[in-house]
């Protein structure tokens, strides 16, 4: 290490200077303080300086001084080597800058002693200021590949040039990157659809997933896939990507362009709210699925949930980041909060909201990402981001046509065993051009008639017994068992495309069992109402003409293919 020698006296800048050498310090020397702060500034391999305190010109105590601040970015110790020891001149030494003393007259042992201990001190700074240096270099990499890929989350979400009226979004994650993922786009037949979902874990490892899954969402939407088909095909492609360990709960949704029936899918979710303003109700919809990127194809359930909503509804999705929000005393927000607050605010309820959790918590620190949607009833209407002008979508999509056909299927024995039916049925359905606006409508209107005469009409199953704790269980039960002493007995299905005024599809079900007192069940029925938008309410909402004959055991359904 150089050393600075500062004195006026040659005699004495020699005589440091001899021992120094001695043992292998290179030194360099000044006359006074003026001299010294020109060489500290001059040469950076200067690590310590020997400062007399007495010098003309610029004595040592205004040179430490003024050393400090020539080297604030450098370790550079000052000894001041002085006869000087009263408190009064060992404080003014100290206050200006000094390090440690070195008493005159000079002993070589305390003086090499000394300077070796302040030679480890730098070379212990010097170690630290490199490493900090490499820690800076990393963090500024790491800050411009963060930035990188924000810039790509960011592109791939906001892809979309118009914003719906009937969709309100919230999502605020923990750290830089979003494990949530929560998706809008128009319809081309001028819906909308939404996603809302949550990776496993948080930041840049949970939000990876939400690429893949963004590509699927919009090219999906492009092409006008039905709810069922996207949800098939992100929980595909997560399968093949995700590690094990590792999942996405989600729910899909689509909006049709009356805003009056709501197609989704959801895995893994928290309980969708469906709030009724005119009822001052709350619903809650149970997720009915696995999240997706765990079961292969052939295990997946893609069988969407189609709801007629009632005028003035509203319905909120959220991650669980809203409901676990915990505050100082460890506690949740939790679902109770949550449907208080989204009944009670019928106005800006995102918002409200977003403040009352942050209110519960006191605004302490996020420890999950937070996402919620609102789904507002009501005709969809779309607006360009750029200046809010209403914007047409779904003017140039085609209705849906095809050449006239006609399906017929008798199901007996191990056939009416088989899950697959309705989507062999389907299979027909899906050649039809343009039918991707209705296809989740028919799949639905398809599968609610053909388990009603199957676990009705033949089985002769009361859905009474699911209202109970158990019920759901025991209903399942019951249906395996009499379906494997099932023995001469039948369903037959008749599938019609009609082409007309508009094109519509009949389809008329027939079951061998005992039927019902139709008029009776049926205003029952529909007096007491189904949960979740499901059951008669439903097909009554769906279907253009929907009539039971021959004592219940036959019932004949029109949908007609209409775009608006």
């Amino acid at each position: 290490m150089k050393i600075l020698i500062v004195d006026d006296h040659s005699y004495n800048r020699d005589l440091l200077s001899f021992i120094l050498e001695d043992h292998e310090y290179e030194s360099v020397q000044a006359c006074d303080g003026e001299q010294a702060c020109q060489m500290v500034e001059e040469d950076l391999d200067i690590g310590l300086v020997l400062m007399d305190v007495i010098m003309p010109k610029m004595d040592g105590l205004e040179a430490t001084k003024k050393i400090k601040q020539q080297s604030q970015n450098r370790f550079l110790p000052v000894l001041f080597v002085t006869s000087l020891d009263d408190e009064k001149n060992v404080t003014a030494c100290l206050e200006s800058g000094g390090d440690d003393f070195v008493p005159k007259p000079i002993n070589e042992n305390i003086l090499l002693a000394k300077v070796n201990a302040h030679t480890r001190s730098k070379a212990l700074y010097d170690k630290l200021k490199s490493a900090n240096e490499e820690l800076e270099y990393h963090r500024l990499q790491v800050e411009r590949e963060h930035s990188i890929v924000e810039r790509i989350f960011l592109n791939g979400s906001e892809r979309v040039k118009t914003e719906c009226d009937n969709m309100t979004v919230h999502t605020s994650p923990m750290s830089m990157f979003n494990g949530d993922v929560v998706l809008v786009a128009p319809s081309p037949s001028g819906g909308v659809y939404c996603l809302v979902g949550d990776f496993t874990g948080h930041g840049l490892a949970a939000s990876i997933g939400s690429l893949p899954v963004t590509e699927v969402f919009f090219q999906s939407v492009s092409r006008r896939a039905s709810i069922s088909q996207i949800a098939r095909d992100i929980n595909h492609r997560l399968k093949v990507l995700l590690p094990s360990n590792m999942f996405f709960c989600a729910a899909l949704a689509e909006l049709d362009f009356t805003g009056e029936t709501l197609t989704i899918w959801l895995g893994g979710m928290n309980d969708m709210l469906m709030v009724c303003d005119r009822e001052n109700s709350i619903e809650r919809i149970e997720s009915d699925h696995m999240p997706m990127g765990i079961l292969n194809d052939e295990e997946f359930d893609d069988s969407p949930r189609v709801i007629a909503l009632k005028e003035g509804s509203r319905c909120y999705v959220y991650t669980d980041g809203i409901t676990e929000a915990q505050n100082d005393r460890q506690e949740e927000y939790g679902q109770a909060r949550l449907e208080a607050c989204v009944l009670n605010a019928s106005e800006n309820t995102i918002t409200k909201v977003i403040d009352e959790v942050h209110d519960f918590t006191h605004l302490g620190e996020q420890t999950d990402d937070l996402s919620i949607l609102e789904i507002r009833q009501g005709k969809v209407v779309h607006r360009a981001k750029t200046d809010g002008e209403v914007f047409d979508v779904g003017k140039d999509y085609h209705k849906a046509d095809s050449i006239p056909w006609h399906l017929q299927m008798e199901l007996t024995g191990d056939d009416l065993k088989s899950t697959s039916v309705v989507d062999q049925v389907m299979s027909f359905v899906s050649s039809i051009q343009g039918i991707e606006l209705h296809q989740d409508k028919i799949f639905t209107i398809v599968s609610e008639l053909y388990n009603n005469s199957l676990e009705h009409g033949l089985l002769g199953l009361d859905s009474n017994i699911k209202k109970s704790a158990d019920g759901f269980e025991t209903y399942y039960k019951l249906r395996q068992e009499r379906l494997d002493n099932l023995a001469d007995q039948y369903i037959k299905i008749d599938f019609i495309y009609i082409k007309g005024d508009p094109n519509y599809i009949k389809l008329a079900i027939e079951d061998s069992g005992e039927g019902f007192d139709v008029d009776t069940v049926l205003e029952n029925k529909r007096s007491e109402g189904e949960s979740h938008g499901r059951g008669l309410h439903l097909l009554d909402h769906l279907c253009a003409s929907l009539e039971y004959t021959e004592g219940g055991r036959r019932v004949e359904a029109v949908y007609e293919l209409r775009q608006h």
